[in-house]
């Protein structure tokens, strides 16, 4: 093996070795944070989650703030592939195609107390951090057009005068968090497959012409590999 080989090699596994550390510090960030919220969790509280010593952190996040924006990013990818993914998976009918999209919110990747309370933390501080605000605002563009393109699918497909796809899609986003809400603080919460049935009511009372496709029972989901901190949950759109 040369030299520049060998060079090549050991910037990579460098890289491989970086990444892995932010990934830890990111999935122990998100630990800590549902656990103790944003404002108490300190550099300690991570360092000790992932185990790592407190001064090494600043070897790959600059500031506790840095990190967070981080969590707050890892938790968006990851959402955001999940439901394209889904989207992709469904095929050409635009029922099922929203179906997917919607059934994404209650995925058991998706829909964990940890990520959902985690996300609830970043909204009640995005209007004061611009780091914050930045991330969600990005999200939140991509995701609200998908979500309003595949409204406008369905509605081209059928009859549906006076409804307007923006309006749809902010109904059933708006519901979607709600129910999110419910799954984290209601005692009695009906869990995932009852939140994913609500949202789907939801659909089919909009768009009733396609009320059988919201009703089939839900396809096999296909294996996906997932990336980041989270990916073992969306900015508010």
């Amino acid at each position: 093996m040369n030299s520049t080989t060998s060079n090549s090699s050991s910037r990579a596994a460098g890289r491989d070795r970086r990444a892995r550390r932010e990934a830890q510090l990111v999935e122990a960030a998100l630990d800590c944070i549902a656990r103790l919220g944003l404002r108490d969790t300190t550099v300690p509280d991570v360092a000790a989650r992932a185990h790592m010593a407190v001064g090494s952190i600043s070897q790959y996040f600059e500031s506790k703030e840095r990190l967070f924006t981080a969590v707050l990013r890892s938790l968006a990818q990851e959402f955001e592939s999940t439901w394209r993914h889904a989207v992709a998976a469904a095929g050409p009918d635009p029922a099922l195609r929203l179906r997917a999209f919607v059934d994404t919110y209650f995925d058991a990747t998706t829909c964990q107390r940890k990520k959902v309370a985690v996300w609830y933390a970043f909204w009640g501080e995005v209007k004061a951090r611009p780091q914050y605000r930045a991330v969600c605002a990005d999200y939140d563009r991509r995701h609200d057009e998908m979500l309003s393109s595949l409204c406008a699918g369905l509605i081209r497909a059928g009859t549906y005068r006076g409804l307007q796809a923006p309006a749809a899609a902010k109904l059933i986003a708006s519901t979607c968090h709600g129910l999110w809400l419910e799954f984290l603080t209601g005692a009695d919460s009906p869990g995932r497959e009852g939140l994913a049935a609500l949202s789907r009511q939801l659909l089919a009372t909009l768009f009733a012409e396609h009320a059988p496709a919201f009703a089939a029972p839900a396809r096999p989901k296909a294996r996906r590999s997932g990336r980041g901190a989270a990916a073992r949950a969306p900015a508010r759109s």
